[in-house]
């Protein structure tokens, strides 16, 4: 009997060791499986990035008095591009092996910084053809130090390439190159209401609030139009209220708001073993967000990263706060509520998700309400009336469907298409995939938009980022609770 038992010991070590073995070989398996997907998502994000950089604002790089129907014409391979990019991030398991093996040899590290070198050479050349094209508003890039600065970022990218860097290091040189660039924007380009009139008219509201009145009122800008209505909401213009107040350039705010964005983010993503931190860099130094020094989207982008990390910390309470603050800051976040208050309701339950909206609601209306109710015509003409004039000079659908339905009743296609995937998102969402299913609505309301600007697609681009985030570093939970036994 103990020869037996002897005999029979070294059979189970053996199948335990083979056990081992195996569930380590299907662990390695899934974890390149799943490297190879980001780097899908990061090529994906890379080509969005790039198709929404290189088209950039209005007709350009087309001509202007192009007539618009062949300029419409022009734009839907484009157009078909961008969704495409758009469907392989959101699913990158519809790209086939067969056409995955190239990238399989170079690490995502790698790749990232490949791209990101790509990105700056494209900066640099877009902060010289608008150092000429807007010379006229007092534009004056100092060729000497852009040169140096960006000779200092490719040398450390290449420096990248030739270590095996780690993905928080190349994190890292990418928030020393976006401020770098965002910096030498701040000393070389002045804010010009004829340029754009977004910060220009933020801190005159802020001006007329710190003043005692409302901002809500129409405004004088030098060189613009008399009568400029006030198109911000309350959540978005307070938060330049510091920089209006003493006299500091209100792109300060914004640089500070992307920066700790980008670090939310980051710090979602750390420890993920498949990479998905590097999403953070590609979108970051996306060189039309490098470019548009003057867009005031920072201060959004940073209240959805603090949604996204509380959120994802399961911090109910806290996140329906900073969702409300979201809600009173732009008006896409209204698109994008609904589902945030789906996925409560899938993973807490009804009760729990009520008490969020009802807080989120709260927040908005007290924030919202005083201006509303002091300023009422204005305000509505100013945060609604805004978008019911007709421009979609960038990926738009609306042109496309305008020729069958009137302009008028875009907003009822737009309304239509967002219950429908409302009622689809009650039925099949899983709360892993909320990012996803915003960036979603969002990506297709946008596209059938009255007016669309080129920057209304970098908040579906940062959806994207949380979606790469969300869904990568959840999936690897389940291994480590399994592993954590032994």
């Amino acid at each position: 009997m103990d020869r037996c038992r002897s005999d029979q010991q070294p059979v189970k070590v053996t199948e335990t060791k083979m056990n081992a073995f195996n569930s380590g070989k299907e662990n390695a398996e899934k974890l390149s499986y799943e490297e190879r997907k980001i780097k899908i998502r990061i090529l994906a994000l890379a080509l969005l990035g790039f198709l929404i950089s290189v088209k950039s604002d209005r007709y350009f790089p087309l001509p202007d008095h192009l007539p618009e129907p062949i300029f419409q014409i022009i734009l839907l391979p484009y157009t078909c591009l961008f969704f495409a990019a758009f469907i392989i991030f959101i699913k990158p398991g519809i790209v086939g092996d067969a056409h995955l093996s190239p990238i399989d040899r170079i690490s995502a590290v790698k790749l990232t910084t490949v791209i990101i070198l790509i990105f700056e050479a494209m900066a640099f050349i877009l902060l010289i053809v608008q150092d000429l094209r807007y010379a006229l508003f007092g534009y004056h890039l100092n060729i000497p130090i852009a040169i140096f600065l960006f000779a200092c970022i490719g040398a450390s990218l290449i420096y990248l390439l030739i270590k095996d860097a780690s993905q928080g290091l190349l994190v890292l040189i990418a928030l020393a190159a976006y401020t770098g660039t965002y910096l030498l924007s701040i000393v070389s380009f002045p804010l010009h209401s004829q340029r754009s009139d977004m910060l220009p008219l933020i801190l005159s509201g802020c001006q007329s609030f710190l003043a005692g009145m409302s901002p809500y009122a129409y405004h004088d800008l030098l060189y613009h139009p008399p009568h400029q209505v006030f198109t911000y909401l309350p959540g978005m213009w307070m938060a330049y209220l510091p920089a209006a107040a003493s006299g500091v350039d209100l792109r300060f705010i914004n640089l500070i708001s992307m920066l700790v964005s980008a670090l939310i983010l980051a710090y979602s993503a750390n420890g993920s073993r498949n990479h998905s931190m590097l999403l953070v860099p590609v979108f970051l130094l996306t060189p039309y967000l490098q470019y548009r020094h003057e867009i005031y989207l920072g201060v959004l982008f940073l209240i959805l990263s603090i949604v996204f990390f509380l959120d994802r910390n399961n911090k109910w309470w806290t996140s329906s706060i900073a969702s409300g603050y979201a809600l009173a800051a732009y008006q896409f976040v209204w698109v994008i509520f609904p589902f945030i208050v789906v996925s409560a309701f899938k993973r807490w339950g009804i009760k729990k998700a009520f008490v969020n909206s009802l807080i989120a609601v709260a927040i908005a209306l007290i924030l919202i309400l005083p201006f509303l109710l002091g300023s009422p015509e204005e305000f509505i003409a100013g945060v609604y009336g805004n978008w019911f004039y007709i421009d979609t000079p960038s990926v738009n659908l609306s042109y496309l469907i305008s020729l069958f339905i009137p302009w008028d009743s875009m907003i009822i296609v737009q309304g239509i298409v967002m219950v429908a995937i409302f009622s689809l998102a009650l039925q099949r969402m899983d709360p892993e995939d909320r990012w996803g299913w915003m960036a979603t609505a969002l990506v297709l309301f946008i596209a059938m938009n009255r007016v669309i600007n080129v920057y209304f697609y970098l908040i579906v681009l940062l959806l994207l980022v949380m979606h790469g985030i969300s869904v990568s570093t959840l999936k690897e939970k389940p291994d480590e609770e399994e592993e954590a036994p032994n």
